[in-house]
């Protein structure tokens, strides 16, 4: 699935009635608890294996934003997330921490390669960065979930993206639910638990996102390249 095939679905499911494709209603707990399991190692690293299992979990999450809208986004996080778990799976203990699997590339000079673990984790990364300040604005009491998406797009993906993917971000934002819907939906109608948890997990996404920034900083690995 690419961008650009993904433009003529996009949409016409822009169309689409909210209420006809929220699907199951999965609560907060079930799609974002995964990451209050990962727990950075002695030396600062992040386990492989818990923190895949929770991009996993969270990725149904993009389903209550608009499932036909976001699913270039689901599609690159679950190649993202392939990409990784199948350099784990080739060695599950050189391989337990997430750093591990970068280092290994670094040794062998494959870090610019295609499909890269490296180039994967990065991009991993930046999604977590939109759904972490997502998070932030909802914590924040925002009720505008337009005017949360755009903020969450602008201060995390867009300055990677060329006018064609940001063309495509810009249609999905207006796919958002309303507010009330997505309570119903994230949080079974309470507004407060909602708020609570969003900025519980927002927090731990942050202490996640920022030692892999900090990782990818040191050995100058952040590339600047747009897509």
């Amino acid at each position: 699935m690419t961008w650009l095939s993904l433009m003529t679905t996009l949409r016409s499911g822009l169309q689409m009635n909210w209420r006809e494709t929220r699907g199951v209603q999965p609560e907060i707990e079930k799609l974002l608890s995964g990451f209050k399991g990962v727990k950075l190692t002695g030396n600062g690293d992040i386990p492989t294996k818990p923190f895949l299992d929770a991009c996993r979990r969270m990725v149904p999450f993009y389903d209550l934003l608009g499932e036909t809208a976001f699913a270039p986004v689901k599609s690159d996080i679950n190649g993202n997330i392939l990409k990784l778990t199948k350099k784990y799976s080739t060695d599950p203990d050189r391989y337990s921490t997430l750093q591990d699997i970068v280092k290994q590339e670094m040794a062998e000079k494959t870090t610019k390669a295609k499909d890269s673990a490296t180039d994967a984790l990065l991009w991993l990364r930046r999604a977590l960065e939109f759904h972490q300040h997502f998070l932030a604005g909802i914590a924040e009491g925002e009720t505008d979930l337009v005017k949360v998406a755009k903020a969450a797009y602008e201060g995390s993906l867009k300055k990677y993206h060329g006018w064609m993917v940001q063309g495509i971000f810009s249609l999905a934002m207006k796919a958002v639910p309303y507010y009330d819907d997505f309570v119903r939906t994230f949080a079974s109608g309470n507004k407060d638990a909602m708020i609570r948890n969003a900025k519980i997990y927002s927090d731990t996404l942050g202490i996640l996102i920022k030692t892999l920034q900090d990782f990818y900083t040191t050995y100058n690995l952040d590339s600047k390249k747009k897509v």
